[in-house]
């Protein structure tokens, strides 16, 4: 018993759990990383009904581009004005794409993108025609 205690009062007086230093930590073992900076995305597909939604509530700054079948669909919010969003839509078909500047106001509904059971980009449930053209072309033909 004698040689115990000296033992029991070393373990009692240095603790044994685990320690931050990393002198004593397992080798391949890490401690989990949570990413403080993850913003929330105004972006989200249901692959089920193939529409892709924005929600004009989140802050902009943020852009997603989304593969179909056939092209893409690239979303990019830039700016809130007077409870207007700005932002840029450019559907994309096997290469041929436009660029269209669009706005709508910032409300709990959200914004729709369909896409065409071919997988093209399909109707919007904005006005389409009320968005200015930014520009358009075809990516496998420019350098």
């Amino acid at each position: 018993m004698s040689r115990f205690t000296p033992l029991l009062g070393l373990a009692l007086a240095c603790g044994c759990g685990p320690s931050g230093d990393a002198s004593t930590q397992e080798t391949g073992v890490s401690e989990p990383v949570v990413d403080s900076s993850a913003e929330v995305s105004a972006f989200r597909l249901n692959e089920t009904k193939q529409i892709i939604y924005l929600d004009t509530q989140i802050a902009p700054g943020q852009r997603r581009r989304f593969d179909i079948g056939q092209g893409s669909i690239t979303i990019q919010t830039l700016r809130v004005t007077d409870k207007w969003l700005t932002f840029h839509y450019t559907p994309e078909v096997e290469g041929g794409y436009t660029i269209y500047e669009c706005t709508v106001p910032v409300s709990p509904t959200v914004v729709e993108f369909k896409i065409n059971s071919d997988g093209t980009p399909g109707k919007t449930s904005f006005d389409l025609t009320k968005c200015k053209l930014i520009r358009g072309g075809n990516m496998l033909l420019e350098p």
